[in-house]
């Protein structure tokens, strides 16, 4: 469960949400007026191209009510272990977009003009191969449209390197663990000993030995993180998304 992860890991865990706007272009008129568009809804495509904007990433894309607003409660099961949603949504363009989406001149309404719109669905980045979701989803069928993205969108398989983030989540804590442990012995220290004392200064010395290797394993999630799109290189997409299956 996350709540028992050490700082470290819950900040790695954290989805990195976008939260795009579309600002209208202003004109220059005859003379010295300036007009500027109305506000209305932007057709499918042009959507799309906003929310991608230049990040080739497959989308996942969360729509805000008013009860969920401010959370992830729409994509995340409470009461139950969502690490591995959120260590996948690192291969995703991950956007919210507020309640006033459903107005029907918002910007990005037709994202969500459907009768009984989705709360969120994943997407390839121009909007393509579409799996939607209420909301109220299972994790297995959360995580099996997030999967068909990813099997589809990237050239490296992404279930080897999930176990790999596991094993760096895990050591993560435990070096969190032993920082904690010896921040104590220091306090103790320094109250007993004075803060010059030569006990404090090895425990420091020790603190930031810990830290480095900490901070190591924080970069090297980074590093293993990163997946080959199959855009990359040109390389047609072998796997295309049936976004009318509805096996997953």
């Amino acid at each position: 469960m996350t709540a028992m992860r050490g700082p470290s890991s819950r900040i790695a865990l954290d989805i990195d949400w976008t939260y795009p706007k579309y600002v209208p272009e202003a004109k220059q008129s005859t003379g010295d007026s300036i007009s500027v568009e109305i506000k209305h809804a932007l057709e499918l495509e042009q959507a799309f191209g906003v929310i991608a904007g230049d990040d080739p990433r497959p989308l996942l894309v969360l729509r805000e009510c008013l009860t969920c607003t401010g959370t992830d409660d729409a994509l995340l099961t409470k009461g139950a272990d969502n690490e591995k949603t959120m260590l996948m949504s690192r291969w995703f363009h991950c956007v919210k977009l507020p309640p006033a989406v459903l107005e029907a001149d918002d910007p990005f309404h037709k994202l969500f003009a459907e009768d009984g719109p989705a709360h969120l669905f994943v997407a390839k980045a121009d909007g393509s191969g579409r799996l939607d979701l209420n909301g109220e989803q299972s994790r297995t069928e959360l995580w099996a449209k997030m999967e068909k993205l990813l099997e589809a969108e990237y050239k490296t398989k992404h279930e080897p390197v999930l176990k790999k983030l596991f094993g760096v989540l895990d050591e993560m804590d435990g070096y969190d663990q032993k920082i904690a442990d010896l921040d104590g012995r220091m306090n103790d220290a320094i109250e007993k000993d004075g803060p010059k004392s030569r006990k404090v200064a090895k425990i420091k010395k020790e603190l930031t030995k810990l830290r480095a290797k900490r901070n190591a394993l924080v970069a090297r999630l980074g590093e293993i993180s990163e997946l080959a799109l199959r855009a990359d290189d040109g390389e047609q997409h072998a796997r295309a998304v049936d976004s009318s299956d509805e096996s997953a």
